[in-house]
């Protein structure tokens, strides 16, 4: 059970697609170290690890979107902030009951869901956006 990272999640926009193949192996990672028995100090590293990536790639996301004037900015900027919300509360669970079946596989799932489909829509949306606004700057 693991995310793949496909050309199907590329957006064109080699920063934000390399962020999110470290997000995708960072996912991985933190189920990995759960799987293979790592100590539990170890899985929360990698969960506190993953949710300080992830806040510090929506801030390169949301600066890109302020550059380029995306008009969906606050709404996707509302969609990191809830993201940010569930990833902290994960890492809260994570930390009060320690690493359980239940708690990894429903951090697994939520990160790992949350990512491609985000990926594939608002990432997308906004990525096309940007691609088109520097296109425009070059031909100017």
């Amino acid at each position: 059970m693991t995310y793949t990272w496909s050309s199907d999640l590329e957006t064109g926009n080699a920063q934000i697609d390399h962020q999110h193949k470290q997000l995708f192996e960072m996912v991985n990672a933190l189920w990995d170290a759960y799987q293979s028995g790592k100590s539990r100090q170890e899985v929360e590293k990698a969960m506190e690890f993953l949710e300080v990536y992830t806040t510090q790639h929506f801030a390169g996301e949301e600066a890109l979107q302020e550059k380029y004037g995306y008009p969906e900015y606050l709404a996707h900027q509302r969609l990191h902030t809830e993201f940010k919300r569930i990833a902290h509360r994960l890492v809260t669970e994570l930390s009060q009951e320690g690493p359980t079946d239940k708690i990894i596989g429903n951090i697994y799932s939520t990160i790992g869901e949350w990512l491609v489909m985000h990926i594939q829509g608002d990432d997308f949306r906004m990525a096309a956006y940007v691609r088109n606004k520097e296109d425009e700057a070059q031909k100017k």
